[in-house]
């Protein structure tokens, strides 16, 4: 007779379910695995650390046992005790207790383990569970998507692509160890603090550099109001400042004219992104500020056609001209981007070729009609995406590496809980906005912006050999390829916003690190440089491992749910990567094979 494969693997793990049992009515759950793996989160710190590395706290289908497993990760990051008083304490300091079932609940979370060191196999039988219900959760969303009369076939393709690419790179490529916090310097707008509740950040983390001067003085007032991203705030500020300002400021890249225009697209989920919260806090001190501008004819929303952006600007030279034709300054609010972006892909589309006009600073035409022309504007553009949406469509190069390198791509989250919050006061609003006004009218009448000493060595001898290294190549290196010439607009933001006409090193740094947090956007998004996320997740796990390098053993660890000949395959890709190598790792016995990274 043939053993059990479960009880040849797991020994005395125990069965949660017997081979007849009948299945349970309702989406896939297993809720006796996930109170398993919290217990034995409770009774061991190994657990946990076993639990973080298969399976995300959103993955439980209870809600309270999400509460449960956050709260215990966040104590077990602080270096606080974890058992079922502490953990009780904690709750109750949160206002969960009572929600999550109450202390009881807890310690019978602990009487239902039978041993803890087997936490990672419940945890993946969790994993399993939240995979199969997102994949019914898809599924679903297409056949709700597909069979809306309303909906133009090319928008229901578009929706399928979002989903297969989503489930493909999260569920397949991904886990929690995907996006591990990286190690820096003191950042207080995203650091755990005492009496702030932050949710989990999966995702990369901006510098504290971008938050300098003013710009970043009015983040930090702003923060404390709002659930945006800072980052997000901060790149609202930026790209509707320096459309405010105008086109007379410049700096000369080259023999090329760049205005201080910043296109951006801030990319987060729908529910947890709060993207719009991030333009309407940037917007609302904004325009007490300058009125005048933040009106709908300087600050439209939606992209139909590149005709329909050129109406908003074109010249008029009639007796009684419309405002916008004098005033050629837009921002450009596009809440649903992907559409945009879909409109543009049409055949026959003018929207493309205007849009790259427009981040140059070009006078505008169209082919279509030879009256519609618009002379020196001054557009910046800001539009929202989902990062299944983001993902679909830069799946095409051209667009890739087209239109769309003109925007920074900035990946914004949630930063944190405010269920109470009201916004910021009116008195903090006015404030701020009084200082805006100043800077903005002043900043209007400079010219040509200039480079302080310091600040263009920092450019000529660091950031620009950075931002122009194509070594990368594929999608990453078509979307930044911009990053040299915007590291300079973005500086020339940064100083106009602080009363100056000329770039520090301070604002060079601070710009070089927002082009920096784009890339990494980028990658978080899209994949690393390989264009494989397993390969770049092999790539990241072999850095980290630093001078010993990454066994075997650790590899297939690492990518448990894939076969032998896929992982041989991952390595042999990787060492094709330059700086990658096999070597040997001396042990007592034998000595083991690993892959280090030689730089």
């Amino acid at each position: 007779m043939t053993a059990d494969p479960t009880d040849r693997q797991h020994g005395d793990v125990l069965l949660l379910h017997g081979p007849g049992e009948a299945r349970r009515d309702g989406p896939p759950q297993d809720l006796d695995a996930e109170q398993c793996v919290l217990g034995a989160m409770l009774l061991s710190d190994a657990a946990i650390t076993d639990a973080a590395g298969t399976m995300d706290p959103s993955d439980h289908y209870r809600p309270a046992h999400e509460t449960i497993h956050r709260a215990v990760q966040r104590m077990h990051d602080e270096g606080r005790a974890v058992d079922p008083i502490t953990l009780t304490h904690e709750l109750d300091r949160t206002g969960d207790l009572r929600r999550v079932g109450g202390a009881g609940y807890l310690h019978s979370l602990v009487q239902k383990v039978p041993t803890p060191s087997h936490a990672e196999y419940y945890a993946e039988i969790i994993r399993d569970k939240a995979v199969r219900r997102r994949l019914i959760e898809s599924g679903n969303r297409l056949v709700q998507a597909a069979s809306a009369s309303d909906v133009d076939t090319h928008e229901v393709r578009a929706a399928v692509l979002a989903e297969v690419t989503a489930l493909t790179t999260s569920d397949r490529d991904s886990g929690p160890e995907d996006d591990a916090p990286q190690d820096g310097p003191p950042n207080v707008l995203y650091d755990p603090q005492p009496g702030i509740r932050r949710p989990q950040r999966l995702g990369p983390t901006p510098h504290p550099d971008v938050f300098t001067g003013w710009l970043g003085e009015t983040v930090r007032e702003l923060d404390p109001t709002t659930e945006a991203d800072p980052v997000a705030v901060l790149v609202n500020l930026l790209s509707a400042a320096g459309a405010a300002i105008g086109r007379r400021p410049h700096v000369m890249v080259g023999n090329d004219r760049h205005p201080c225009l910043i296109w951006a697209l801030t990319i987060g989920p729908t529910s947890t992104g709060r993207k719009g919260s991030a333009t309407s806090t940037a917007r609302r001190v904004l325009a007490e500020a300058l009125p005048e501008f933040f009106g709908p004819e300087h600050t439209p929303r939606g992209l139909n056609s590149g005709e329909g952006l050129i109406e908003y600007v074109k010249d008029d030279d009639s007796d009684n001209p419309a405002p916008a034709s004098t005033d050629k300054r837009l921002w450009v609010l596009e809440s649903e981007y992907a559409v945009t972006m879909s409109r543009g892909r049409r055949e026959g589309s003018s929207l493309p070729g205007v849009l790259r006009q427009a981040w140059d600073g070009d006078s505008l035409g169209s082919m279509v009609r030879d009256s519609l022309k618009a002379t020196d504007p001054h557009i910046a553009i800001l539009g929202h995406i989902t990062p299944e949406e983001f993902r679909a469509k830069m799946q095409d190069s051209e667009m890739a590496g087209g239109t769309y390198n003109r925007f920074l791509p900035i990946f914004c989250h949630r930063n944190l809980v405010l269920p109470g919050s009201r916004g910021a006061s009116p008195e903090l609003v006015a404030n701020l906005a009084a200082g805006w006004r100043t800077v903005l009218n002043d900043a209007a009448r400079v010219e040509h912006v200039k480079f302080s000493p310091d600040a263009w060595a920092l450019y000529c001898d660091e950031v620009y050999p950075a931002l122009s290294d194509d070594s990368a190549g594929g999608v990453i290196a078509q979307f930044t390829a911009r990053s040299a010439p915007y590291v300079q607009r973005v500086a020339m933001v940064y100083a106009l916003c602080d009363h100056t006409d000329t770039i520090t090193e301070t604002h060079m740094r601070a710009a070089w690190q927002l082009l920096n947090y784009a890339r990494a956007s980028a990658v978080h998004l899209l994949g690393n440089v390989t264009g494989d996320p397993k390969v770049n997740k092999l790539a990241d796990a072999v850095r980290a491992a630093g001078p010993d390098g990454l066994s075997a053993d650790q590899v297939r660890r690492l990518f448990k749910n894939s076969s032998r000949a896929d992982r041989d395959r991952l390595t042999a890709e990787l060492l094709d990567q330059p700086g990658y190598v096999r070597t040997q790792r001396p042990t007592r016995g034998r000595p083991t094979t690993v892959i280090s990274y030689a730089g």
